[in-house]
């Protein structure tokens, strides 16, 4: 399946639910909740030809909230695939290496 991003959207795979620190810390998922809410890390998977500040394969900070419900789309071998769409507004800052204590995604 082939999806291309209408112009201003950015497509990425969003690190959501519990997540445990490189100290051994667990860290609760706080999706749904009105407290202790934080920025996630995301990686971009596509970007619409008009967006200039990510690239495909970088990592996003994003505001809480400012995404989608995830949507799953069917790869050619079958298997279901995850993203986002990301509020562009909402990106806080950009990187390109993995950020620590984030786990790697497989992007499609």
């Amino acid at each position: 399946m082939i999806v291309k991003p209408l112009p201003g959207n950015i497509f990425a795979v969003l690190q959501l639910g519990e997540r445990v620190s490189t100290s051994g810390i667990v860290l609760m998922d706080d999706n749904g909740k009105d407290s202790g809410i934080r920025p996630r890390w995301a990686k971009v998977w596509l970007v619409a030809d008009d967006v200039k500040d990510v690239v495909p394969g970088q990592w996003i900070l994003c505001e809480h909230g400012r995404w989608t419900m995830r949507i799953t789309i069917k790869r050619d071998d079958g298997s279901d695939f995850q993203f986002v769409k990301i509020d562009s507004n909402g990106i806080i800052g950009v990187q390109d290496d993995l950020p620590d204590a984030v786990p790697d995604v497989d992007l499609y």
